[in-house]
């Protein structure tokens, strides 16, 4: 008797197939009902295509639309041909996944109603350093902006049940970003991330990866944070230029007029602290979080945020500084790891409490 199939439909994104392609749909084949195949765009190794078992169903982009596009007409197709199926598991199409993990992470999923992840062990060794780093850094942020303790934030093995498939027909984004921005879909809906263990096997140190290290980050991070971050950033660039430019006219001004050494800098710093804040928070509540809290009582509390956080760097470093027993540049190292993490809690305070709708 043979052994029933599951019931999740198997969605494989491809963007220019990899030599493992034909014996991972091969293997899905047998242990899933249906398995679908999203060619993005692929101009290279297509011939692959015509060599997919015949129960394999095969949609294709005529040029390469992004990871978030592929996925998302994945779903599509499901919902408007296969509308019978509890879920979708996506697979990635570089041989990376093992069959029985899919299927772990796809009966996950089907138990227990909620999204699944197979999670990559990164404590071992064989991971290339761009995928562990990648990894902690955004696994820390979705800890932080979201409260979802993930430990593989970017782990192309996601099960989706089907009650929430129409829900990521309208997350955003085509790209890498897209898988990003489900974190905040699930944290507004108060939904929860299941999470089982899971092998990886990486050919040749993750060769077969389209990542683009600089390009798809900004692609992440933007997913991750969204166009109101990207607008903070902005703003915090200008105040950064202010600030900079008032401390220049006013030390200038004040050594034209023989101010004490010691007095004229500190009067300057003073100065254009003030006036550079000023410039941030006026930008930050009309044209960043286009807020409608009262003006006073949000300028007070951006000053007392502020404040906090000048004192916060300062304990952080200090403290960096004495644990690692750092000297000199390894200080200014430390002092821009903590003033990094103070930027991402400032905006969350201005979001959640300074400027809150």
């Amino acid at each position: 008797m043979s052994k029933k199939k599951h019931g999740f439909v198997a969605i494989v994104p491809v963007f220019n197939p990899e030599p493992g392609l034909i014996a991972l749909l091969n293997a899905l084949e047998q242990a899933f009902e249906r398995v679908l195949v999203v060619d993005d765009g692929s101009n290279e190794n297509v011939e692959a295509f015509s060599r997919m078992p015949k129960a394999v169903q095969l949609i294709r982009h005529s040029v390469n639309q992004g990871k978030g596009r592929a996925m998302k007409d994945g779903i599509a197709w499901v919902r408007a041909h296969w509308q019978d199926a509890p879920g979708v598991v996506f697979v990635d199409g570089d041989g990376q996944h093992r069959v029985e993990d899919v299927l772990k992470v796809a009966n996950l999923a089907a138990e227990t109603d909620c999204v699944a992840f197979g999670v990559r062990d990164f404590s071992k060794s064989g991971i290339p350093f761009r995928s562990r780093f990648g990894n902690v850094v955004t696994s820390f942020l979705v800890r932080g902006l979201y409260r979802f303790r993930i430990y593989d934030t970017q782990t192309g093995l996601r099960a989706i049940p089907a009650r929430l498939l129409d829900v990521m027909l309208t997350i955003p984004g085509e790209r890498y970003e897209y898988e990003m921005r489900l974190f905040g879909v699930l944290h507004r809906k108060k939904e929860e991330i299941k999470q089982v263990p899971i092998e990886t096997i990486y050919l040749e140190n993750n060769r077969a990866s389209h990542y683009r290290p600089i390009v798809d980050s900004i692609r992440v991070y933007y997913g991750l944070f969204g166009n109101v971050f990207a607008k903070f950033c902005a703003a915090s660039i200008v105040g950064f230029v202010v600030d900079n430019l008032v401390f220049t006219c006013v030390l200038l001004f004040l050594q034209r007029y023989g101010l004490v050494r010691s007095w004229d800098i500190m009067v300057s710093l003073v100065a254009a602290r003030v006036v550079s804040a000023t410039v941030n928070f006026a930008c930050n509540k009309f044209l960043v979080f286009s807020s409608k809290a009262a003006f006073v009582a949000s300028f007070c509390r951006y000053w007392i945020l502020c404040l906090c956080i000048a004192g916060l760097s300062y304990v952080g470093t200090l403290a960096l500084s004495v644990l690692f027993d750092a000297n000199g540049v390894a200080i200014t190292c430390l002092k821009i790891l903590v003033e990094t993490v103070l930027f991402i809690f400032s905006y969350k305070c201005q979001q959640k409490w300074i400027f809150r709708k």
